[in-house]
């Protein structure tokens, strides 16, 4: 049997994932196809509602990649839908306090296992017909992702939460908060990753990081410095980088 995303991760093993942002099934049919371990439905910026997330989360199964969500916020009723509509996990934006986190993280499991998510027939337990087994079996990839400051000042606390599998960096917001908007090379910057790393190194965690420019080189170096929980690019970037410099 195959391995999920989630004991993947808790292997320690290195997952590499595509970013969808255009609200289109095909165009999370053609990324999924390309062998990434998971695709990021990006629902914070753009156009992506609950049915078009629903919709890439089929053609992402189609090819045996695990969908996620990174949602617009943490809320933790979308959260459950999305769940219901299949999703294996979910990336949280602007996360800066363990506290929060976890009480949000209790939404997305079920009261069983200590948390408030509504139990009912849907998509992911295939609206009964695996009611059981989804039930008893069904732990979500849970990602906060950390762009401010204070989610830096945070992220020993966050990568102790049981709930946790992975801490994200979001380099533009972050690079933002830090004063120095998409300069990743800043002390303050280098300095804030160091920490992230080393906060899920202390805890068994996988850090993660979106290397946005599509650079095989580049990508390469978010690996060598330790990330493990890795999205790479993304549908619209990716589209723009190969088609410019025509003129």
């Amino acid at each position: 049997m195959t391995k999920s995303l989630k004991a993947r991760i808790a292997a320690g093993e290195t997952t590499i994932g595509g970013w969808l942002s255009i609200p289109s099934p095909i165009v999370a049919d053609a990324l999924a196809s390309l062998g990434f371990d998971w695709i990021a439905v990006d629902m914070e910026h753009g156009t992506m509602g609950v049915d078009a997330a629903a919709a890439a989360f089929i053609a992402c199964e189609r090819h045996g990649c695990a969908p996620l969500a990174r949602m617009p916020s943490a809320d933790p009723y979308l959260a459950r839908r999305l769940l219901d509509a299949g999703a294996v996990g979910l990336v949280v934006p602007v996360v800066e306090s363990a506290a929060a986190f976890q009480d949000f993280a209790r939404h997305c499991v079920y009261p069983h296992a200590g948390g408030r998510r509504g139990v009912g027939l849907s998509r992911a337990n295939q609206w009964g017909a695996h009611f059981q087994g989804y039930l008893d079996t069904f732990s979500p990839v849970l990602v906060p992702q950390i762009e401010t400051a204070a989610g830096v000042a945070a992220a020993a606390a966050l990568a102790a939460l049981p709930e946790v599998d992975a801490l994200f960096l979001g380099p533009y917001d972050l690079s933002a908060d830090l004063g120095r908007a998409g300069d990743f090379s800043t002390p303050a910057f280098v300095a804030a990753q160091k920490e992230v790393r080393a906060a899920c190194a202390r805890h068994g965690k996988a850090p993660g990081a979106h290397q946005v420019k599509p650079d095989l080189r580049e990508l390469a170096t978010r690996l060598e410095e330790g990330f493990r929980f890795v999205a790479y690019g993304s549908d619209m970037i990716a589209m723009r980088h190969a088609l410019e410099g025509f003129r």
